[in-house]
C-alpha cells in the first residue's frame, strides 16, 4: 500500500507538471480520430466535469475550514485542553471526504487521552455530535452552493448513492 501511494504520488506529479503538453497531445488524437461531432460532444463534457469537480474542491476546502472553526470554538466552550491544535489538525483532516474528520479524531483522542480517558472519551462524544451537525445540516448547504445544487438534492444524492451503493455510492 505504501509502495502504491509512493507511486501515485509521483505520477500524480509527473501528470500536473506536463498537463498543458499531455491535453494539447490529447486534443490532437481527438481531432484525427474522433469525428467532429463526438470531439465537440467530448469537450463540452470535460469542460462542465473540470469546472463541477474544481468547485467541489472548494466547496469540500470552505466545509474543513468550517469545521475545524467550529470544533475550535467547541473546545474552548468546554474548555478542552489543545483546542486550537485539536481544532487544527480536525479541519486539515476534513479535507479527506468521509473519514478526515474522524481521523482528526483520533489524533486529538491521542493528544488528549494523556489527560485522562474521561476528558478523550467526551472529546470523541463531542466530536461525534458536531460531526452529524456539520455532515447532515452545514456540508450539503456549502457544497451544494458551490456546485451549484440545492442543498436537499445534495443530501438526497447522498443518502440514495450510500443507500444503493455504500461508500462509492457516496462519492459518486
Amino acid at each position: 500500500g505504501v509502495v502504491n501511494a509512493a507511486i501515485a504520488l509521483v505520477f500524480s506529479i509527473y501528470l500536473l507538471f506536463g498537463k498543458r503538453r499531455l491535453l494539447s497531445q490529447l486534443a490532437y488524437l481527438m481531432e484525427r480520430f474522433i469525428p467532429e461531432k463526438y470531439c465537440r460532444k467530448i469537450v463540452h463534457v470535460k469542460v462542465i466535469a473540470n469546472r463541477t469537480f474544481g468547485k467541489f474542491f472548494t466547496g469540500q476546502f470552505v466545509e474543513a475550514i468550517i469545521l475545524g472553526s467550529l470544533c475550535t470554538l467547541g473546545m474552548l466552550l468546554f474548555r478542552f485542553p489543545y483546542a486550537l491544535t485539536v481544532g487544527s489538525v480536525v479541519g486539515m483532516t476534513a479535507i479527506i471526504p468521509l473519514v478526515g474528520a474522524y481521523l482528526g479524531g483520533a489524533i486529538g483522542f491521542v493528544l488528549l487521552f494523556n489527560q485522562g480517558y474521561q476528558t478523550a472519551l467526551l472529546f470523541v462524544l463531542f466530536l461525534v455530535i458536531l460531526q452529524q451537525m456539520e455532515g447532515n445540516i452545514i456540508y450539503p448547504r456549502v457544497v451544494g452552493t458551490s456546485v451549484g445544487l440545492p442543498g436537499v438534492w445534495v443530501f438526497t444524492a447522498v443518502i440514495l448513492g450510500g443507500g444503493l451503493f455504500g461508500i462509492p455510492g457516496i462519492l459518486f
